[in-house]
């Protein structure tokens, strides 16, 4: 969304390629309807290549920007925000027993390879936007480096500190009145590469720390070694009063191209903890928002080390939300396809980006 509103700003005819196109966008961009399979992503995933083709027609683009690996080879630019075949390096797949896990797992395996034949055919003339410096390096470890790339990381939202009355009132609403200790806030749900697994033993280690949990499938979740030390909220759209409700917000991800909810989480005043596989972390470490996590040892001790620091991290947090704001984003990806257009002998009647 953010990304389309800057090129309309700046002056740029855009279409969309898509399946769903938020109302607020429909009276200004073309859409381009995409057709998608209704079942089984690996067929989803497989066929995107020719159902894009097929909404572009024979339209043609001055500026082509794209997300999915199955178009990257006809992008001027294309932003890489997953690698698949990283998550599988690190067992990230699922790995639950039964028919229908079999079958997501199969998936999955079919989608590492279908993405890496489209890794390996890269176009030399396309831009490679990487989300952080982590996947940057992953992408280059795998595939090798791309003659054109750059790092353009997701924009950080506005600072938005809460105030002790709003902490006290998020605290009673989502932890109750009986727990006077830490809370620790994690927003990855019940996936097991958002690092759930490895947060509940460590918490469970000390009495002092209190799990907040929220997420995808974590509704009515329990850990039993928590001891009535977890609430799981599952999916929720109040996202002021879950972090006002956080002392820390754990992100102990196994694989995390950047991590968003560590800079939301900082701008919401929330402290962080982070694994060395959160590509956010590098930043976290320099605005003095957020320490490193090795998963093997007390979490406690880290937790309070930040807790002290308060004054400090709001601080830094309000440097990196200036520094990484959205509108620098957008002067970001606007000067990107400037680049792009200046490298096309047709640049001077150029208007157009899909």
């Amino acid at each position: 969304m953010s990304q389309i509103r800057f090129a309309l700003e700046a002056g740029w005819k855009v279409s969309v390629v898509a399946k769903f196109l938020d109302p607020s966008l429909q009276d200004r961009v073309e859409w381009l309807r995409l057709t998608v399979p209704r079942r089984l992503f690996f067929v989803q995933w497989t066929t995107a290549h020719h159902f894009i083709l097929k909404a572009l027609g024979n339209r043609r683009f001055d500026v082509v920007h794209g997300h999915q690996p199955q178009v990257a080879d006809l992008c001027d630019i294309f932003t890489c925000h997953f690698l698949t075949r990283v998550a599988y390096e690190r067992r990230c797949l699922e790995s639950r027993t039964g028919l229908r896990s079999r079958l997501v797992r199969l998936q999955q395996q079919g989608v590492v390879y279908a993405e890496d034949r489209c890794y390996r055919r890269w176009n030399p003339r396309t831009r490679m936007m990487f989300c952080s410096e982590m996947m940057r390096r992953e992408f280059s470890r795998l595939y090798s480096e791309p003659p054109l790339h750059e790092v353009h990381v997701n924009p950080c939202p506005a600072v938005r500190f809460a105030t002790p009355e709003q902490r006290a009132i998020a605290r009673l609403a989502l932890v109750g009145p009986e727990y006077k200790g830490m809370v620790v806030g994690y927003l990855g749900g019940v996936q097991k590469r958002k690092g759930y697994l490895r947060l509940i033993p460590a918490i469970a280690r000390d009495e002092n720390l209190f799990l907040l949990m929220a997420g995808p499938y974590s509704e009515g979740f329990s850990a039993p070694e928590l001891r009535g030390r977890c609430h799981a909220l599952g999916l929720i759209d109040d996202l002021e009063t879950f972090y006002a409700a956080c002392d820390v917000l754990a992100v102990p991800s196994l694989f995390e191209p950047l991590g968003l909810v560590a800079f939301e989480a900082a701008v919401h005043g929330v402290p962080v903890i982070a694994t060395d596989e959160v590509g956010a972390l590098s930043h976290l470490l320099d605005y003095g928002v957020g320490m490193r996590w090795q998963t093997d040892e007390p979490l406690g001790p880290v937790a309070r080390e930040l807790m002290s620091r308060s004054d400090a991290m709001r601080c830094g947090a309000a440097r990196m939300a200036n520094e990484f704001s959205e509108h620098r984003h957008g002067d970001q990806l606007l000067a990107a396809y400037d680049r792009a257009l200046r490298s096309k002998p047709h640049a001077a009647a150029a208007s157009s980006v899909i």
